[in-house]
């Protein structure tokens, strides 16, 4: 399956070496043939079964992302306001999600273009390069997940380290065509002197940085005609 999804011709890794070892982060573009990752994303784009993601007082929450847009005015305000009230004060988010780790190791979706992606992300050719660029040797394998930010979805400033996960590097390959920096979803990272670096959702480029390091993912805004589309997880030792 993972065939169908095919790595750009890349000559040389060094420099993007270099940059990672200097900063602990580094986003390489057009990381995919052009044909592989316009694929990806008609497969993002035309799926209709989302999870809503988002946390109840440090809970992870999965919801059925059409279920909820059939909900009373008054009842998605009454979420708005839980899922924002906790947003202004600590850890939040809130964004649609599809578990293609999950789909993939429990065999759920047969024969679906998901475990192409999956199998690509754990295939050789590519661990070989994340293990290239970050220096971490002791990669085994990728867990992915599909996002979609819509209007009003975010992910507040954390760290991605969580214990017994083994998680040494994340990555988000952005696969939206076309992104405007004003529509926001930009993934930041904040430093301690006020600034930060800022990567724009800039498609077929995938950003790794090493865990734990802080970041975030800025709110999509109401004006936004499209929704930002992308893979995202972690590589992570056995």
């Amino acid at each position: 399956m993972c065939s169908k999804i095919k790595l750009a011709p890349r000559e040389c890794l060094e420099a993007l070496r270099c940059e990672y070892r200097r900063n602990s982060r580094v986003q390489i573009k057009n990381i995919l043939k052009v044909d592989s990752a316009q694929r990806i994303y008609r497969s993002l784009s035309t799926q209709t079964q989302w999870n809503l993601a988002w946390n109840l007082d440090g809970r992870h929450q999965d919801m059925d992302y059409t279920a909820v847009q059939e909900w009373t005015e008054a009842e998605k305000r009454k979420l708005d306001d839980l899922i924002y009230r906790q947003a202004s004060h600590g850890f939040q988010y809130r964004f649609s999600a599809v578990p293609i780790y999950d789909i993939y190791q429990n065999n759920l979706l047969p024969g679906h273009f998901f475990n192409s992606i999956y199998e690509f992300l754990n295939s050789e050719e590519l661990l070989t390069l994340a293990r290239t660029v970050t220096g971490f040797e002791q990669i085994r394998f990728a867990d992915v997940q599909a996002t979609r930010y819509s209007k009003g979805h975010f992910l507040n400033e954390h760290d991605d380290h969580v214990v017994g996960k083994n998680r040494l590097a994340a990555y988000v390959l952005n696969l939206t065509p076309k992104w405007k920096p004003d529509w926001g979803g930009s993934l930041t990272f904040p430093d301690e002197n006020g600034h930060a670096v800022t990567w724009f959702p800039t498609f077929n480029a995938i950003n790794i940085f090493t865990v734990p390091q802080k970041h975030a993912v800025t709110i999509v805004s109401p004006f936004a005609p499209e929704s930002r589309y992308s893979l995202t997880g972690w590589f992570r030792s056995a």
